[in-house]
This record gives C-alpha cells, sequence and structure tokens, in this order.
C-alpha cells in the first residue's frame, strides 16, 4: 500500500513537470507567431512600391531618358547627386528623420575613387538637391535593412547626376509591414503630380512681325514666334503681355509673361503655375539648358529675269552692271553671279 502511494506521488510528479514544459514551449510558439505575423513581408513591400512609384528607363550610359515614369518630390535635406560620369551613384541614408553619409556612403566614395584613375570621388562635379526639387526614379529594391532607390535628375547645365538614396527600417533586424513601409518612404519622396496641359480651340494666331534683338543697352525683349529645341511645340507672343503655347497637334495653351532685364517669367492662366527663361539675344534658355529659338524672316528670293525683258528692266531688277560688251549684234550685261545677253535691246539669254 505504502509502494502503491509512493509511485502514484512520483508519477504525479513528473506529468506536472511535463506540463509546465508543454506549457512553456505552447507560450513561447505563440510568442514567435506573434512576432511572425508583425514582421513584414519585403516582396509585398516591393510590390506596392511598383505600384506607386513608376520607374524611369535611362541609356545604359546614363546620358539620356528613354522612356519616362514618375517624377518624385525630395520631402528632406541633404542629398547629394554626383554627375553621371561618375563609375558609381553616391549612397545616402535617411534614418531618423534625416538624410546623411554615414560610413557606408563613405566608404561608397572610397569605391568610386578606386575606379577613377588618377583622381577621386571628389573630381566630379556634386550638386545639393533642396526639399522640393524634382528627380527620377530609376530603381526600386527593398532589402533587409531598408528599401534602396536609384535616383536621376534632369539636366543642369548641360550634366545628368545621380546617387542611391537608402531609406532604413527603424528596427535593422525586422521587416515592417507594407504600408508602414511606404508612410516611411513618404517622408523623404513623394510623387509629384501630372503636370496638366490644358487644350484649348485652335483659333486664328495673329503672327507678330519679326524684329532684331534690341541692342545691349536696352532692356532685353522677346517678339515673334519660338521654337522649341526638342520637340514639336513653339511660344508665339502676341502682345507686350501675352503668349501663347503652341504643342504637337496644334494644341495651345494661352499665357502672359514679363520680362525683368534678361529673365523672363512666364505664367500659364489656365494652371496657375510658371517658370523661369533667360532672354540670351534670339534664344530663351530654361534652367535645365533646353531652349526655345526665335523663328527669322526668310532672305529675300533673288530677282527674276525673263527672256523678252528690255535692259531698262534688268537695270531695274539687278542695278547696274558691273561690264558691258558688245559683240556681233549683241549686248552682254556681266553682273557679280550673272551673265545676262541682248539681241535687239531685250533679254535673249541668261547664264
Amino acid at each position: 500500500m505504502l509502494i502503491s502511494q509512493c509511485v502514484k506521488g512520483s508519477m504525479k510528479m513528473v506529468l506536472a513537470r511535463w506540463f509546465r514544459v508543454l506549457g512553456l514551449a505552447s507560450i513561447a510558439l505563440n510568442i514567435s507567431l506573434a512576432f511572425a505575423a508583425q514582421a513584414g513581408n519585403p516582396e509585398a513591400i516591393e510590390q506596392k512600391l511598383f505600384a506607386e512609384f513608376k520607374p524611369t528607363v535611362i541609356a545604359a550610359d546614363r546620358s539620356e531618358i528613354i522612356t519616362t515614369g514618375d517624377r518624385v518630390v525630395i520631402q528632406k535635406p541633404g542629398l547629394t547627386m554626383y554627375a553621371v560620369a561618375s563609375p558609381m551613384a553616391p549612397l545616402f541614408t535617411y534614418r531618423n528623420g534625416k538624410i546623411g553619409r554615414g560610413l557606408t556612403g563613405l566608404g561608397k566614395d572610397v569605391e568610386i575613387s578606386v575606379k577613377t584613375p588618377g583622381g577621386t570621388a571628389a573630381d566630379y562635379a556634386h550638386r545639393s538637391f533642396s526639399p522640393g526639387e524634382k528627380c527620377w526614379v530609376t530603381g526600386v529594391q527593398v532589402e533587409k535593412d531598408g528599401v534602396l532607390f536609384l535616383l536621376y535628375s534632369d539636366r543642369y547645365e548641360d550634366t545628368h547626376y545621380y546617387a542611391s538614396l537608402k531609406i532604413a527600417f527603424p528596427n535593422k533586424k525586422e521587416v515592417p509591414q507594407a504600408d508602414e513601409a511606404l508612410q516611411l518612404v513618404a517622408e523623404v519622396l513623394t510623387v509629384a503630380p501630372p503636370e496638366i496641359h490644358t487644350e484649348m480651340p485652335a483659333p486664328a494666331v495673329p503672327v507678330a512681325p519679326v524684329v532684331n534683338p534690341a541692342p545691349k543697352s536696352q532692356p532685353a525683349s522677346v517678339s515673334g514666334r519660338y521654337n522649341f529645341d526638342e520637340g514639336d511645340s513653339q511660344l508665339n507672343f502676341v502682345s507686350d503681355t501675352g503668349c501663347i503655347m503652341i504643342g504637337p497637334g496644334g494644341t495651345q495653351s494661352a499665357g502672359k509673361y514679363r520680362a525683368k532685364g534678361d529673365a523672363l517669367i512666364m505664367d500659364c492662366t489656365v494652371t496657375g503655375s510658371s517658370f523661369n527663361l533667360k532672354i540670351q539675344g534670339d534664344k530663351l534658355v530654361a534652367e535645365d539648358g533646353h531652349f526655345w529659338l526665335r523663328e527669322t524672316a526668310a532672305p529675300p528670293l533673288p530677282p527674276s529675269i525673263t527672256i523678252g525683258q528690255t535692259k531698262a528692266q534688268v537695270s531695274a531688277a539687278l542695278g547696274q552692271p558691273v561690264k558691258v560688251s558688245k559683240a556681233g549684234g549683241k549686248e552682254i550685261f556681266y553682273y557679280k553671279d550673272m551673265k545676262v545677253t541682248f539681241t535687239n535691246g531685250k533679254v535673249s539669254g541668261v547664264e
């Protein structure tokens, strides 16, 4: 009887230990599952990012844009891009509300210097980008510790710039949920709204007379029609303050302008947007290097001399000849680039 009670007591203690072990294991499993449920999925983040940011395709040598995607607006200071002549893009990181270089970025500059025979990363042109400025996204990659954006700028003084910007996750060991990752990205980069061009009926456009450029001693001015250096677009200045932009297919947008010295400020009356141009003789140069070139009047056609005209008619059209000769009943008027033969006082040949 005593032995039976001892055995029963031992069994109870063993079972109690097993229940405690199984209970702790269950709790640990539940905690692990809870953390797994909270951790984000990199593929889900990448899908949302590509849905949010349409990438831009550039040439292999980074010299130009092949297909445009979405432009993004930079929201934070601290980003510097290098000229595309640099063999690699510089690396900047957004962490704790700030964009900075960090040790990783400095290491990237070392790599650039190594790949620059006889030079360093500092030898390439740099440009700092301020909040509100825009650029293009050429690539997006979700990594274990953040989202890496490849950025590419418009042309500034005939130079494109590029850079890599990593938006670091708050917890290096945990990927956030997709919505949280997008909120973090929005602190630094947001998609720029599309530029709206309102089509207007195509009224008859009066063409202002073409005039010569104003003397340098006078304030710069504009008049007449200007053609864009890339694309089928024109600017037509129809009054002292009014202008019309003619786009591809003949679409027209009215606007106003004002000149201050050699600076020209254009205002679109439809969208309310404005942009600045610099007056350089017959050119209107934009900030990105593109320009509008004024149309010039076609040169006058040479006077037409026809068979049968009299010497008086020829002299009225061409002026007095340089030389006159007579031979065998014919008379020849010599001009700088022309010879007119008369027979019986009338034109019989022109050479």
